[in-house]
Order: structure tokens, then sequence, then C-alpha cells
């Protein structure tokens, strides 16, 4: 595994900033290794939530899933988890935060 590779993935951890490192995560990451998702707002705001449920549907052994919320209303945060544990129904879920400009917690 590459040190980029590890800055994404290590102990069945995936990092998700953004679709950079969902691109070299399909490359070069199996996934039957990931059972941890942690989803930066940047790729959710790239993707939007369908495609993101979509992308993430290869990694069938999750249990949990942490999602940063800069780029959603508070509005359809909950309909935003209904979704995403309607797909990984055995996931732990959480919100958090990347404190990006723009977004609601890096006003």
């Amino acid at each position: 595994m590459s040190t980029e590779t590890e800055n994404i993935f290590h102990d069945g951890k995936l990092f998700l900033w953004d679709q950079s490192d969902y691109r070299e995560a399909q490359r070069k990451v199996e996934p039957s290794t990931v059972h941890s998702l942690r989803v930066g707002a940047k790729y959710y705001s790239c993707v939007g939530l369908e495609k993101l449920i979509s992308e993430l549907a290869i990694y069938k052994n999750i249990s949990e899933i942490e999602l940063a919320d800069d780029r959603i209303h508070d509005h359809d945060m909950d309909h935003v988890k209904s979704q995403i544990l309607q797909e990984f129904p055995s996931a732990s879920f959480k919100w958090s935060y990347d404190l990006l400009a723009g977004g609601k917690h890096g006003r």
C-alpha cells in the first residue's frame, strides 16, 4: 500500500475527503476490508446524496459511518441520515464537521 493510500485507509477505516480520495480508494482499497467510512463535506457536496449512496454501496462490511455536515442544511439532516442508514442498516452513524470556509461550521 502506498503512502497516499495510507493517508485515506488504515485499520479498516476509509477517509473520503473528496472525489480524488474516492477514485484512489477504487483503485487501491479492497472494498471488503473497509469497516468504517468517514465522508468529508467536499466529497458529499460534489456528488450529492443519491450518488454518494450509490458509490458507497460497494462497501458491504461497514459497521460505522461518519459524515461531515458542513454543507448539509440542518433541515435536511434527518433525511440524509435515514437514507444512508437505509443502505447500511447495521452501521452506526454519527455527524462530524470539516470546518470548511463557507460551510455552516467554518463561518
